[in-house]
C-alpha cells in the first residue's frame, strides 16, 4: 500500500512540476537577459549583502535538504524498488542523517517563520481559494509559504513517532502504526520539500 501511495504521489507532484515549468517557459524567455548578473549561488538566495544570521539561514536550508535528500534515497529506494524495509548501512545512514535533519529543520523554523507568515492579502487569498473565487496569482508567495508550513508540521509527529518506537511502552501493534505515521508524514515532508523548493527556484530565477 505504502509502494503504491508513493509512487503515485511522486508522480503527480512530478508531473505538475513538469507542467507548471513547461507553461511559464514562454513566459521567462522574455526576462532571460535581465539574469546574466545573477550571483553563482542564486539557487540558495545567497546575495553579497547578506549579513551573517541570512548566511546561516540559507545554509541551515541547504543542509536540511541534503539531509533530507539523504533520508529519502535511503528510505524509498528499497521502497520504491521492492518493497523492502532499510536494513544495514542504508538504515545506519538513514539514522546518521536524521540529527542533522531534524536540527537544521529547528534553525530554519525559528528563523524563517516570520517571514513565512502569512500576510491578510495571503489570507483573502486562501479563502478565495477555498470558496472557488478568481484570484491574482502574480508574484503570490502563498503557495511556498504553505509548503513551508506543510513540511514543518509533519517534521513533529515524523520525529516523535520514530522516537516513540525506542519506547517498551509500545506493543507490537502500536509500533507498527508508529512506523507507518512515521513513513506517511516522511513522505509528506518529502513532497512538500519537492515543491517547496520548485517554487523558490522558480522565483529566484525570475
Amino acid at each position: 500500500m505504502f509502494q503504491s501511495i508513493s509512487w503515485a504521489s511522486l508522480i503527480v507532484v512530478f508531473l505538475g512540476i513538469v507542467i507548471h515549468l513547461c507553461a511559464g517557459i514562454g513566459a521567462g524567455q522574455a526576462k532571460r537577459k535581465a539574469k546574466a548578473k545573477r550571483h553563482k549561488l542564486w539557487c540558495c538566495a545567497w546575495r553579497d549583502d547578506l549579513d551573517t544570521l541570512g548566511k546561516l539561514k540559507r545554509l541551515a536550508g541547504v543542509v536540511a535538504v541534503v539531509s533530507l535528500l539523504i533520508m529519502a534515497v535511503t528510505a524509498f529506494s528499497g521502497r520504491l524498488a521492492a518493497n523492502e524495509m532499510m536494513t544495514g548501512y542504508t538504515l545506519l545512514i538513514h539514522v546518521g542523517a536524521a540529527p542533522v535533519f531534524l536540527l537544521s529543520s529547528i534553525f530554519i523554523l525559528i528563523t524563517w517563520s516570520y517571514q513565512c507568515r502569512l500576510t491578510e492579502a495571503e489570507w483573502d487569498e486562501l479563502t478565495k481559494r477555498f470558496r472557488f473565487q478568481p484570484v491574482k496569482t502574480k508574484d503570490s508567495g502563498l503557495l511556498i509559504k504553505l509548503t513551508f508550513w506543510g513540511a514543518m508540521f509533519l517534521t513533529v509527529p515524523a520525529c516523535l513517532s520514530i522516537v516513540a518506537i525506542m519506547f517498551t511502552i509500545f506493543g507490537s501493534h502500536s509500533q507498527e502504526l508508529l512506523v507507518g505515521v512515521h513513513q506517511y508524514t516522511g513522505l509528506g515532508i518529502v513532497l512538500f520539500t519537492i515543491v517547496h523548493v520548485y517554487l523558490l527556484l522558480r522565483r529566484q530565477g525570475k
